[in-house]
């Protein structure tokens, strides 16, 4: 590997990855009827595992917001007017996505971060409490292993969102599976040996 002469490491402009883990090759258009918002708390911005900016990428409309106030939020609650806002967050009171009917105004939201952060968004952000809830009665299993979760059902932003969409619109998500691929792989490649051999 070559190392600038500043020292400092260079990032792709497109994808915002090391130039040497870029994934531009990766990155194909998902075409899709629903908004998907994704809630990213700060802590994640310079979190390499992270899935969020990557599936905004490859999502047709999909748009990722930083923050952790409703003031930093103000931008989308102003976005999702003429919407019927959802967010994707497990709760008693959850409708499951695979038994929601179709609905041409719905806009999916998501929480990006650990549970705790997460966690921490939704208690900072009462509007988003009186949103009505979805979640998955049959999650599929994850497959993020380069990143330790803290709970059996847990699954990346990116795997979330793709069988959200494919529940909801019955959508071919194979652009967001092979950039995860690619995600993993990559990720994988990069690790010294010995990190590698625990995964």
């Amino acid at each position: 590997m070559t190392i600038p002469e500043d020292g400092k490491r260079r990032y792709c402009p497109r994808c915002g990855r090391p130039q040497r883990t870029c994934l531009c090759a990766h990155i194909r258009p998902l075409i899709h009827r629903t908004p998907v918002h994704i809630l990213m708390h700060p802590s994640e911005l310079k979190a390499a595992k992270g899935t969020a900016r990557l599936t905004c990428q490859i999502l047709t409309q999909g748009q990722l917001w930083v923050g952790e106030t409703e003031q930093d939020f103000a931008p989308l609650r102003q976005a999702l007017k003429g919407f019927k806002p959802q967010l994707l967050y497990p709760g008693p009171q959850a409708q499951a996505v695979e038994q929601c009917p179709p609905d041409p105004d719905r806009a999916l939201l998501l929480l990006d971060g650990t549970w705790r952060k997460t966690h921490k968004l939704l208690q900072l952000n009462p509007w988003l409490q009186q949103l009505p809830c979805l979640s998955f009665a049959h999650p599929p299993q994850g497959d993020y292993q380069i990143r330790k979760a803290h709970r059996s059902d847990s699954l990346s932003t990116l795997e979330a969102t793709a069988y959200a969409l494919h529940q909801l619109e019955g959508l071919d998500p194979a652009p967001l599976h092979d950039a995860f691929t690619a995600l993993k792989q990559s990720q994988l490649a990069h690790m010294p040996a010995q990190v590698r051999a625990r995964y």
